[in-house]
């Protein structure tokens, strides 16, 4: 006999006691089961950060007060064999009521076999309706030994801790490469060559900025030879906890859209996002998040916003579905990333208030994206606060907002 199935069989029936008793105390306790997707890393970061967030926004608003039911959620964050970042889930259990994942499997199973008594499972999202991170501070907190601890670990790799930190968090294939996997021709939109952000890189040097490649290590080498550029995500002192303290310590981050620049929005980080292609994986309800889009193509005719945000391009999960739909990309130059990284910072230095005009611009493209989505867009998103970098509207707006 499968062993799995044996054990679910045995906790099958009291599973399905403590149902029934939840059942009948309906009326004085809620229970809901939240389950993170805890094998991704920006899910596990923002996930509960955003579920907790519109939460606390929604009470602060004035929800009425009911002294019952009570509502207690259980939360699973998984095996630890299976978590994408072990110190991550670590700190979520501390401020969470979190059973032993099993046991959280145990009542979804009984409550599929009894849909009576199925507890509530609140759908969790990186997006969340109306994006509350705008609205609430960061949940999870260092303490002082970690931060005391963070510092040291940071000097070991060079990084001074007293000046400011810029992460660079670039995908690439290299980690499914380093498992023998070969991802599908899909991916190419997604993945990047590290070295189109030396010129990017080296300016943010000049500014007094140490840079911070991120990554899990399979990547290719970056920043060799170029002083002020550590790349973290090869050395020998990368951990789990660095990671997370990093990400959290940085003034921003560029980034390419993949799981660390999660953990920045988390920790309430800026970051600018280099050749947005998958909009509907994007943070559009969020004021951290500023975008720079990729130029997708189809025909050989270049796709405005409009043409983009009113049809199915910008519901595609799937990377394949861009080849499906003939969809090609025409990546930013060296050059131009490097004026889009220091028009971000120009932004970020000035504490992120927009000249007039590019206020208005921004405006009109958060206006085209709301009214192409629709009511979708809506519930996925909640308002469009997400703002177009002002150099990129500058060169590329009026063709783009057309």
């Amino acid at each position: 006999m499968n062993p799995k199935k044996f054990v679910k069989g045995i906790l099958w029936f009291p599973s399905a006691l403590v149902l029934l008793g939840l059942w009948i105390l309906r009326p004085l306790v809620r229970v809901q089961l939240l389950v993170v997707g805890f094998h991704r890393f920006g899910h596990l970061a923002l996930e509960p950060e955003v579920f907790l967030s519109f939460n606390e926004t929604k009470n602060a608003e004035g929800s009425a007060y009911r002294r019952f039911p009570k509502t207690i959620r259980l939360w699973s964050f998984g095996p630890a064999r299976s978590q994408s970042n072990r110190y991550l889930a670590r700190k979520w259990k501390k401020l969470l009521l979190t059973p032993p994942s099993w046991c959280i499997d145990s009542l979804l199973n009984a409550g599929e076999k009894l849909p009576l008594l199925r507890l509530d499972t609140p759908k969790l999202s990186v997006h969340g309706p109306d994006n509350a991170l705008d609205h609430s501070g960061p949940h999870l907190k260092f303490s002082r030994s970690e931060l005391d601890g963070g510092r040291a670990e940071l000097a070991k790799l060079g990084i001074d801790s007293d000046q400011p930190i810029a992460c660079l968090i670039v995908r690439d294939g290299g980690d499914y490469a380093a498992r023998g996997e070969v991802e599908s021709q899909g991916f190419e939109l997604l993945n990047f060559d590290i070295s189109v952000f030396e010129l990017a890189a080296k300016s943010l040097v000049s500014r007094g900025y140490q840079v911070v490649r991120m990554g899990a290590g399979s990547e290719k080498p970056f920043g060799t030879g170029i002083t002020g550029v550590f790349d973290y995500a090869r050395s020998p002192h990368r951990s789990e906890f660095l990671d997370i303290y990093i990400a959290a310590r940085c003034k921003f981050a560029v980034s390419t859209q993949t799981g660390p620049d999660a953990v920045c929005l988390a920790f309430r980080r800026p970051v600018c996002y280099i050749d947005v292609a998958r909009f509907s994986q994007f943070f559009f309800g969020s004021k951290l998040a500023f975008w720079n889009p990729s130029e997708l193509q189809r025909d050989g005719m270049r796709l405005t916003l409009k043409e983009i945000v009113s049809s199915d391009v910008v519901w595609i999960k799937d990377p394949d579905d861009f080849v499906r739909h003939g969809i090609q990309s025409n990546r930013s130059t060296p050059q131009q990333i490097e004026r889009l990284v220091g028009g971000f910072v120009d932004l970020s230095e000035k504490g992120f208030i927009m000249s007039p005009r590019d206020h208005d611009l921004s405006i009109r493209a958060q206006e085209i994206i709301a009214t192409g989505m629709g009511e979708q867009g809506l519930r996925t998103f909640g308002r469009i606060t997400a703002q177009l970098n002002p150099v990129f509207l500058r060169e590329q707006g009026d063709w783009f907002l057309a």
